[in-house]
């Protein structure tokens, strides 16, 4: 969580001035700093988190939505509902049948290197016909991310079950079954852990058995040693994405030469 510590992210961060940049994958960018945070022991910055989050996302197809950090962040800090159904129109959340949402408790949007602690937030359209509902998972005892959670759940309640406007305020926010993280800094982690079980769940067919839940397989797949895994995993994941556009920048660069010939 890192309270009274280092701070972990500001949810509206972006490319440090002057930093080498190491990786362009979609619409994120990591630079060189981001791979010493994930060699640790560091808070993990918005930057790692929209990474991975892409990453998940190939070949999920439509029903499942992981948004970057900035999205749910922006949504929490517009001034009125109007804004904040503006904002997220193009993203289709009533449609959807899951959407993650890592939450952020910067307080200040104008504060660099704010907020010190990251949560997720899932909305759960998959218990239809009880209806939509919000799951939060936090990995600190006591879940003091949930006001901010909260607060997100309460800016996009009123986007969904439209039709029926009886219905609107019975969207819960409720606490789903998180691993307790074992230190100050690794909360970033388990947001992506736990993203990467629900991705698992899902792809694994479980995702369209009405009534079923992934918090068993979060419960087996997420604890500090995976977390603890992952760090590692991530560094490795993005040595071969780099090394994968270097082959394939020095094989184009290779055609166009003896194209010339």
């Amino acid at each position: 969580m890192g309270m009274g510590s280092r701070p972990a992210s500001t949810s509206t961060g972006g490319e440090k001035k002057g930093e080498e940049r190491v990786l362009s994958h979609g619409d994120v960018v990591l630079i060189r700093s981001d791979l010493a945070i994930l060699r640790g022991p560091r808070f993990i910055n918005d930057r790692i988190i929209a990474f991975y989050f892409a990453h998940l996302s190939a070949g999920l197809g439509d029903d499942l939505l992981l948004l970057p950090p900035s999205i749910p962040y922006l949504l929490s800090n517009l001034p009125d509902p109007a804004s904040v159904a503006a904002v997220a129109e193009p993203l289709r959340l009533a449609s959807r049948r899951l959407v993650l949402l890592p939450v952020n408790d910067n307080p200040d949007a104008s504060v660099p290197e704010g907020g010190s602690h990251w949560t997720l937030l899932v909305l759960d359209n998959t218990t239809s016909p009880s209806g939509p509902r919000f799951v939060h998972h936090d990995s600190i005892r006591g879940a003091p991310n949930l006001p901010v959670a909260s607060h997100l759940a309460d800016a996009l309640r009123p986007l969904l079950l439209q039709s029926d406007s009886r219905r609107r305020g019975a969207v819960p926010v409720v606490e789903g079954p998180t691993p307790r993280q074992p230190n100050s800094y690794d909360c970033g982690v388990y947001v992506m852990a736990i993203a990467r079980a629900i991705c698992g769940w899902w792809k694994s067919g479980h995702g369209g058995h009405r009534g079923g839940d992934w918090f068993e397989a979060v419960r087996r797949e997420v604890d500090a040693d995976s977390v603890k895994a992952m760090r590692s995993e991530l560094l490795q994941l993005i040595t071969t994405l780099i090394q994968d556009k270097a082959n394939a920048s020095s094989t184009s660069e290779g055609n166009k030469t003896s194209n010339t010939d």
